[in-house]
């Protein structure tokens, strides 16, 4: 009676998100060097702090964290070239004719820093978070179609869970989440002229309309385990999340001077993911001598989008990843995600811990469309 009274909620709720929003945002979800390395989020690990944003059923059993900062710096596709143009000066519009032809008049450049505001804790069942995020994003689709976005993400997170213990080894995490969110974005569509300009003072950018979201969210999540040897993790992050969105036509200046024009109002949720996923932790036996421990992780993320009227191909959704530590502090790790390779490298020097990424992202819905390569570096400070 109890578990349908919760599932008939469940449906009320999406239900409401159905036709309360009338658009969607993206998540709030800051990246994470691990988790991109091995191929995107794992639904069933559950080791290290990030369990919080993953799947809150982890909770349960991950290890005591504190988490005092993060720094880093993800970087996508050609952005370099764009700095080395700022820099050097010149004719910028002639060098981003040639950039833009180079690659057929389709970009998809920008960056995001993580932190400094990560901080949290998790320990017994119970964790919290506070994070930051800073992103910009050039996206061209045509030379007289050139969207740039400037955005600040800041979010609270929290989360609960209970471990079942089922007897012989076996066991069942049920965890949930709430969180609340702010973002602030400046964005606007551009020609080559206009991005010339742009490059060449960049202030120009708080001039563009700009969006101020707020809201609250609820994430869900189931874990079983085997003696921690295998596990299988059902995340559903996002189950609804809506958001209240206040949008200045005169850019920030508006949003900071009181005086100015009133803002339009709209709604909007954050697409609800649901994913599942696999672990295996093998017994090391002889490897023991060599390796001090190793993981493999398969996951098909998003379920929800094969309901959606223009689905992704579903082997875009299929991710794996593997990791295993030697010496003691150093990570080696690799994956697949979007079809696309991703490795990385995760160094714990006990101070902090520097991981780096490189990973593949597709825009596009079928494997090759679109395809944007990334490099994240960061600094972790937890302990």
């Amino acid at each position: 009676m109890r578990a349908r009274s919760i599932a008939c909620v469940i449906l009320a709720l999406i239900a409401l998100a159905s036709t309360w929003a009338v658009n969607e945002i993206d998540p709030f979800t800051p990246p994470e060097g691990r988790s991109l390395a091995m191929g995107g989020v794992h639904a069933a690990l559950a080791d290290d702090y990030y369990v919080l944003l993953s799947n809150p059923a982890g909770i349960a059993v991950a290890p005591k964290q504190l988490l005092v900062s993060q720094l880093g710096f993800d970087a996508a596709g050609p952005l370099f070239d764009f700095a080395n143009m700022a820099v050097a000066g010149g004719d910028l519009t002639a060098s981003l004719q040639q950039l833009f032809a180079k690659n057929n008049y389709r970009i998809y450049s920008g960056f995001t820093m993580p932190g400094p505001v990560s901080f949290g804790y998790i320990d017994h069942g119970l964790g919290f978070g506070v994070f930051n995020t800073t992103g910009f994003v050039l996206n061209m689709a045509s030379a007289s179609s050139i969207k740039v976005n400037l955005r600040e993400d800041f979010l609270l997170t929290g989360g609960y869970a209970l471990r079942f213990d089922l007897g012989k080894g076996h066991s069942l995490d049920a965890g949930v989440g709430a969180k609340g969110f702010v973002r602030g974005e400046s964005a606007d569509t551009y020609d080559v002229l206009g991005l010339s300009s742009l490059l060449s003072s960049p202030t120009q950018i708080f001039a563009a309309p700009y969006t101020m979201s707020t809201g609250i969210g609820l994430d869900m999540g189931l874990r079983w385990a085997y003696d921690e040897v295998v596990a299988a993790g059902l995340a559903w992050r996002d189950v609804y999340s809506p958001a209240f969105i206040s949008t200045y036509s005169g850019g920030i200046m508006d949003f900071l001077n009181s005086t100015g024009a009133a803002p339009s109002t709209s709604y909007a949720v954050i697409h609800p993911n649901l994913d599942f996923g696999l672990m295996w932790k093998p017994k090391l036996g002889r490897l023991g001598q060599v390796l001090d421990s190793l993981e493999f992780a398969m996951d098909y993320s998003d379920v929800l989008d094969l309901l959606s009227l223009l689905p992704r191909n579903a082997i875009l959704n299929v991710s794996f990843g593997v990791e295993t530590r030697v010496l003691d502090i150093l990570y080696i790790r690799a994956g697949i995600r979007d079809a696309l390779l991703s490795a990385g490298v995760g160094l714990d020097l006990n101070v902090f811990t520097l991981n780096i990424a490189a990973y593949g992202e597709e825009l596009g819905l079928e494997p090759g469309t679109r395809p944007v390569y990334n490099l994240l570096m960061s600094l972790e400070f937890r302990y």
